[in-house]
Parts: C-alpha cells; structure tokens; sequence
C-alpha cells in the first residue's frame, strides 16, 4: 500500500518498523474523512485512545479500541442513571409537598373542632350543702315573775342536770301577795265556821217549828256562800305560791348552759316579750339536729332514713355520720327550698350548737343520665342544643332536657345517645349537616374522675 502524498520524505527516509502501524491507521482516517461516513466519527475517538496507548507503549492498539468504546457508553449510561434519580429524588417531595398542601387548602374550608364523648355518672352522687347544727333540745328560760335577781350558781358553758337550780329571784311583791291571800283564807274559814253553826242551830229549831222554813233556807245560802268564799282564798293563795315557787330558776333538763344574761341585782320582768331578756339559754349537744335548706330540684332525690355525711372545716379528717330523719314536706316559697332535719350524734361535743357546718347527701342517680361538658351546651330560643358529630364529621343538632349543674359538668336527662361525640365551644357558625375537621378528640384521653373529698384519707368518726 503506496503512502499517501506528503507523507514519503518524512524524516528523510523510511519509517522504523514500530511507527508504520501508526501510519497506517491515520491513513484510513484521513480516507474515511474525506468520504464522510459514520464511521469515521465512531472510530475518531478510539482512535485518539489507541494513539495515546501507543505513545504510552502498549503494543496493538487497533486492536483494544472496540472495548474503550464499551466502557464510554457504559459511563455515560450510569451518569444517565445518577441524572434521573437525582431529578427524581427532587422531584417525589415536591409532589408529596402538593398534595399536602392542597390537603392543607381543603382542610382549611373546615371549622376545627374538638369532640369529647358523654360521660356516665357514678349511681351515687354526692350533694354538698350548707347546714346549721342545733342543740337537740334547746329553750331559752324566762321570767315568770318580776323581780330582782337574788342570787345565780350557773354559768355559760357549765353542764346542768334536770331540776337543778341555776338562779332565784327575789320578788317581794309576790310574797306579801301571799301573806295576803293567807289572811283572807283565814278569815273565810272563820266565817265558815259560824255560818256551819248557825246552820246547825236552825236545823235544830226547825223540829219545833220555832223558825220558818224561809229562816233555815237563808242560814243554808250563807253557809253556801261562806264556803265559796273559803274555796277562792284557797285558791287565789294557790296561785300566788305558784308565783312564789318561780323565783326559784330551775333547769328544765340536763344540757350545757349556752347563754347567761342575768347578774345580782338585776332587774327581770315577767314574760317573753321582746324587751324583756330571757335569763338563760340551755341546749342538748350530745345529739345535735343539722337543718339543711334543700333545693327544690333536689327534694325528690331526699329520703327519709338515709345517712348524710357532716363535716366542718374548723374539724378537718373528721366525719360524723348522720341520719335523715324529717322534712318540713313543704317548699320556702321565698326560697324555693326544703328544710330537712339530719340527726348527728356528738359523744365528744367537739360540734357545738349553732356550727356551720357541710352536709353531703348521698342521692342516687338515674341510669339514663350522661354527664357533658357546660361549655357543650348551646342554649338558644327554641330549647338546649348539644352539637354532635357522626363518623363523617358531618355536625347535627341534638335538642336535649338538662338535669342538674354540677358546676363543670351538666347533667343530660334525655336527647342524647352515650356514643355520640359531642362539639366543645362550638361557634354559632356551625349549620346542621355541615362538615367540620376533627382536630382533637378529647374522649381518647379522659383524666380518670377525681375521687370525692370525702373519701380516701378522711377520718371517720363513729357516731352512728
């Protein structure tokens, strides 16, 4: 194969016998060239790396340029690849960021609201009132006569027994009263005593006829009168002891004296009048009366024979258990309450009369109540609403009767289902049917119901 022109003289002679292969190969290049087929930009780049082999002395470099070219394609294939997955790998999240917003914009057409399901009450529950504690027994104890107090031997806060004598009055207007009445006792009896003769005496004539029947019937009318007149000295005298007998203050029966309003020298008066003070004030307080003022609402739930809890705060741990023993069966119409008696008993007195005090009724509850949040009810001008949600978060109006406020929670008597979630604060907005967002259901997480003051880690008192 002649050499192509221009290229013979080069370097003066003959090419060495390593350098003719190279020779060759630019030859077909350059032919392949000027016929511009493909193939000569397929085989311009191996042949650059065949050139390259050979000027770094690998033998045969026609021969490795098909696997060169492999081995490109194959790295430009991978770079392909890591391009593609890049792209992709910045492509997935903002498509996921999409559809979260446009989530977002959708939900946000939404009211959020919160749901809660209705609770069942206990079957007992406990109603805390006030009350007043009484003596069981407690009178004031007044003046029956006037007078000036003589002397006194009791005093407050002092224990007396019955028919024991706690003061005297000395009342002189009474004692010449007396002295009085004797005198005229006496008196009439002595007339009494002539009349009885004289009566005699006609009685005897009359046998004779000395006297006329008409004599012995006046002797008998004076002897009458006489009596008379001896039986109301007697009597009057009678009262008038009686008086004498009530300047002595006795106790009516056995208490603590709980007031004191007499001194020596004082002045009473007889009566009970409201200027008039009494002298004494003596009250049973080993068994105390606690009257309770019962709202109506309540009164159906009070039965008789029922125990009631007592407590006082100035008593703390402490509980007396007393007995539900009467009503008044009668509503205040002033106060729209019921005046209920709870008997207590105080063995140690640590109760003392005209305490405050708290009482706990133990009232049982229906079966049907639920028990819903206050800020759940709607109240509006055609009744009380709830505003439920379904399992399409779809809203509906439930038109409920209240029972009782518990103060957090309202007592539901009818118009509610115990699975249905209702709607906390909910805005005026909502419309029936409407769909609203969920946002929390507090039902999931119900705190566990506190327990009643009155039970764990109270002190109970044994009073029953």
């Amino acid at each position: 194969m002649s050499s192509p022109e221009g290229l013979d003289g080069i370097g003066g002679g003959e090419l060495p016998h390593k350098e003719r292969p190279m020779l060759d190969d630019a030859v077909k290049r350059r032919s392949l060239a000027h016929h511009g087929g493909d193939e000569a930009i397929e085989t311009r780049e191996p042949d650059r790396m065949s050139e390259s082999a050979g000027q770094a002395g690998f033998v045969g470099g026609a021969n490795g340029a098909p696997s060169k070219g492999r081995g490109v394609r194959r790295f430009a294939v991978l770079f392909g690849g890591v391009l593609l997955l890049l792209f992709l790998i910045g492509l997935v999240p903002r498509f996921f960021n999409q559809i979260s917003l446009r989530r977002a914009v959708v939900a946000s057409e939404k009211i959020p609201v919160s749901v809660i399901l209705p609770e069942k009450p206990k079957p007992e529950s406990d109603l805390l009132l006030p009350g007043t504690a009484r003596g069981y027994y407690e009178t004031p104890i007044w003046a029956r006569v006037n007078g000036y107090i003589k002397n006194w031997w009791v005093d407050i806060g002092e224990r007396v027994q019955e028919g024991q004598l706690m003061a005297e009055i000395d009342a002189p207007d009474i004692d010449k009263s007396v002295e009085a009445y004797e005198g005229s006792l006496h008196q009439a009896e002595a007339n009494l005593v002539i009349a009885r003769i004289t009566l005699d005496r006609w009685k005897g004539l009359i046998l004779t006829r000395a006297v006329s029947q008409q004599a012995l019937d006046e002797k008998q009318a004076m002897y009458d009168a006489a009596l008379a007149r001896v039986n109301a000295a007697r009597g009057q005298l009678q009262h008038y002891e009686e008086l004498q007998s009530f300047k002595k203050i006795i106790a009516p029966f056995s208490g603590i004296v709980t007031a004191r309003n007499i001194d020596i020298g004082t002045l009473v008066s007889l009566g009970s009048d409201k200027a008039v003070h009494e002298l004494y004030r003596v009250s049973v307080n080993d068994l105390m009366r606690v009257y309770v003022a019962v709202p109506q609402n309540y009164v159906p739930q009070i039965q008789l024979g029922t125990w009631a809890d007592v407590t006082a705060s100035e008593l703390p741990g402490v509980i007396y258990h007393g007995l539900v023993v009467r009503t008044a069966q009668a509503v205040d119409p002033l106060s729209r309450t019921l005046l209920t008696e709870v008997d207590v008993g105080n063995p140690d007195g640590k109760i003392v009369v005209n305490m405050y005090v708290d009482v706990i009724f133990h009232l049982p509850t229906a079966s049907t109540l639920l028990l819903v949040p206050v800020n759940a009810v709607v109240y509006r001008s055609d009744g009380t609403f709830l505003i439920t949600v379904d399992k399409h978060s779809r809203v509906h109006y439930r038109k409920v009767e209240l029972g009782h406020d518990l103060g957090n929670q309202m007592e539901i008597a009818s118009g509610l289902r115990p699975d249905e979630k209702v709607i906390l604060n909910p805005p005026e907005s909502l419309e029936e049917g409407e769909e609203v967002l969920v946002a929390s259901d507090l039902s999931k997480s119900k705190p566990r119901s506190e327990r009643a003051e009155t039970g764990e880690g109270k002190k109970h008192h044994a009073s029953r």
